[in-house]
C-alpha cells in the first residue's frame, strides 16, 4: 500500500501559513512534527540532521539554557521564555530533517502564500477589505506579525531578483511579477526599517557572493545596489518617515530626554544601553532564563516597564544566559553560513541572503523570541538553508513549469 506524503503536505501548508496569522503557523509547526511521526523515516532524518552544522550548536544550546535553569533563578517568565528557546531549537529540527523533495514543497507553499498575500493587498487597496484577523497584518503595517511579513517579502523579492538570470519563459515572468509585488508591499504598505535593511543586505550579500572573483565588478556592483536600495527606500514617503522619525527619537533619547513609550528607535536605544548593562554586570551566567523582564522593571520609569523582550535575541540570551548563551544563539543562527558562503552558485548564494535576512531580523527584533516572527521567518530560512545543500536546480521547482524535484 502506498505511503501518504504526510510531511510533504505538511511542508506546504507551513509555507502557505507563513503570511498569516500565529496561530496557523503554530498549528503548522504541530502538524508538521506529527506529519513526521506518522510517516516515520527517522533513521534517515536523524541522519540528515547530523550532518548539518546546527548540530552540536543546537545541543550546546539547549545544554546551556538547561544549566542556567538548573542553577539560575527563577521569574514569572522563566517557563516561557524556556519554552520560546525550545520552540527555537524544534523549528530548526523539523526544518532541516525535511528531505529534498519536502523542503521543495515547503517553498512552493511559500510562493502561494506570497502570492496570496499580494492579491490581498491588490483589493484591499482597490476596493477595500474590512478588518480581519486573517490580512491585517499583510495589508496594514502594525504589530510583529506584520514585520514578519515584511521580512518574508524582502527575503522574497531579493530571491525573486537573483533567481531571474537562470529562469526564463513563464518562470521569469512569475518571478518577476512576485518580486516586484513584493517591493511594492515594501514601498506603499509594509513600511519596515528592518525590511529594507534586509534588501540592502540581501543585495550587497548576492552581489558579493556571485562577483567574488571579480574585484572591480565586484566593488562597482555592490556599490550600485546599496545607493539603489538606500536611495529608493530614503525617497518612499513612507519609509522616509520613518527612518526620520526613528533617527530623531534616538537623538532625543542619547540626550536624556524622556522616552515616548510609544516610540520605537528611542525605546530600542534605552533597551540596548539597558541589556548592554546587564550582561556586564552578569557576563558569565547571566540573570536567569526570564530575568530580563524583571531587571527591565527595576532599572527604568514605569511607563516603559510593560515591555517583555529588548528587541534584539542576542541581547535577550546575554542578558539571561550571559555571553556563552548570546554567543550560542548566534552560532545556532549563523552555523550554516560558512558553507553556503562556500558554494559558488545559486543554491549558496540563495543560502548566505536567507541566513542574513535571519540576522538582520534577529539584530534588530525580537525575531526568534517573539514566535509572531519567529515561527514564519525562521521556518522559511532554515528551508532555504536545508535546499542550499542542494543541487541549485532544485530552485527552479518552486515556480510553476519546473518539474518535479527528486525525493532524496
Amino acid at each position: 500500500m502506498p505511503q501518504l506524503p504526510l510531511v510533504r503536505w505538511a511542508a506546504l501548508f507551513w509555507g502557505l501559513a507563513a503570511f498569516f496569522p500565529i496561530g496557523l503557523n503554530y498549528a503548522a509547526f504541530l502538524g508538521l512534527a506529527l506529519a513526521m511521526a506518522c510517516q516515520g523515516g527517522w533513521p534517515e532524518r536523524g541522519a540528515r540532521l547530523r550532518r548539518t552544522p546546527n548540530w552540536w550548536p543546537a545541543w550546546l544550546f539547549v545544554g546551556w539554557t538547561a544549566l542556567v535553569l538548573a542553577f539560575g533563578p527563577t521569574y514569572p517568565e522563566t517557563s516561557s521564555n524556556a519554552l520560546h528557546a525550545l520552540r527555537i531549537v524544534l523549528t530548526l529540527a523539523l526544518a532541516l530533517a525535511l528531505s529534498r523533495d519536502e523542503a521543495v514543497w515547503a517553498l512552493r507553499g511559500f510562493c502561494l502564500g506570497l502570492a496570496a498575500s499580494l492579491a490581498l493587498v491588490v483589493l484591499n487597496e482597490t476596493v477595500g477589505l474590512p478588518p480581519g484577523a486573517a490580512w491585517d497584518s499583510i495589508v496594514r503595517y502594525g504589530g510583529n506579525k506584520s514585520l514578519a511579513n515584511a521580512a518574508l517579502m524582502a527575503l522574497a523579492a531579493g530571491t525573486g531578483l537573483l533567481l531571474m538570470p537562470v529562469l526564463s519563459g513563464r518562470q521569469r515572468l512569475c518571478a518577476a511579477v512576485l518580486s516586484l509585488g513584493a517591493l511594492g508591499v515594501l514601498a506603499w504598505v509594509l513600511h519596515s526599517r528592518t525590511a529594507w535593511l534586509i534588501l540592502l543586505a540581501c543585495g550587497v550579500a548576492g552581489l558579493l557572493h556571485q562577483l567574488r572573483a571579480r574585484r572591480q565588478e565586484q566593488v562597482l556592483a555592490v556599490a550600485l545596489a546599496a545607493a539603489l536600495t538606500l536611495g529608493t527606500g530614503l525617497l518612499v514617503p513612507g519609509v522616509k518617515d520613518r527612518v526620520a522619525l526613528g533617527l530623531h527619537e534616538i537623538a532625543s533619547a542619547y540626550e536624556g530626554h524622556a522616552v515616548d513609550p510609544g516610540s520605537s528607535w528611542g525605546i530600542r536605544f534605552r533597551m540596548y544601553s539597558e541589556t548592554a548593562a546587564m550582561v556586564r554586570e552578569q557576563p558569565l551566567w547571566g540573570w536567569g532564563i526570564g530575568g530580563w523582564s524583571a531587571q527591565w522593571k527595576q532599572r527604568v520609569e514605569p511607563a516603559l516597564a510593560d515591555s517583555n523582550m529588548p528587541h534584539n535575541d542576542f541581547l535577550w540570551m546575554g542578558a539571561q544566559a550571559g555571553l556563552p548563551g548570546a554567543a550560542l544563539l548566534l552560532w545556532l543562527v549563523a552555523a550554516g553560513l560558512p558553507a553556503a558562503w562556500r558554494r559558488h552558485d545559486l543554491s549558496g548564494r540563495l543560502g548566505v541572503v536567507a541566513l542574513l535576512t535571519m540576522l538582520v531580523a534577529v539584530a534588530t527584533n525580537s525575531a526568534l523570541r517573539d514566535a509572531a516572527i519567529g515561527l514564519s521567518l525562521w521556518f522559511i530560512v532554515l528551508v532555504y538553508q536545508r535546499l542550499s545543500t542542494e543541487p541549485e536546480a532544485v530552485w527552479l521547482q518552486a515556480l510553476p513549469g519546473g518539474r518535479p524535484a527528486d525525493p532524496a
